[in-house]
């Protein structure tokens, strides 16, 4: 990926997350979110235990699945061939997208005579006056301690 379409994918990917979170759906999210904190600073030995259950869950879940590859490993269901021609596959496919995203932006731009520039200069604009908008948050630090 050139230095342009990765300047222009992180601009949008930006300009994208601030959106978001000052939309109404965004800004659900993070009430959801602020209610979760303050349900596990209320409650936080209840926490601890949610969260070491679903962690004893995923280890089983990892280990039954590394089992069930490796014996279609040993059967020869899988082989070295098949996952390489998968990753190839899914490669190609996140290229394609990517490319055609891409050309999109491109044209968008084209058929409004905008150059990168101005588009990263609108972009930055709108970034900040959203987050001039909102009020500044804490930074929440949550210590899980084992007694």
């Amino acid at each position: 990926m050139g230095k342009f379409s990765s300047i222009v994918l992180g601009v949008v990917s930006g300009a994208a997350a601030a959106v978001f979170l000052s939309s109404k759906k965004g800004k659900e999210v993070t009430a959801r979110v602020n209610d979760f904190i303050k349900e596990v600073q209320e409650n936080p030995e209840e926490f601890k235990e949610q969260v070491i259950h679903s962690a004893v869950d995923l280890k089983d879940q990892a280990v039954e699945t590394v089992s069930q590859v490796r014996d279609k490993v040993n059967n020869g269901e899988i082989t070295r061939e098949t996952i390489l021609t998968s990753v190839k596959e899914t490669t190609k496919e996140v290229i394609d997208y990517s490319q055609d995203k891409f050309q999109a932006i491109k044209e968008k731009l084209q058929e409004e005579n905008l150059t990168t520039s101005d588009l990263v200069s609108s972009i930055k604009e709108k970034s900040y006056a959203l987050t001039n908008e909102k009020p500044h948050s804490e930074d929440i630090v949550i210590e899980l301690k084992e007694n």
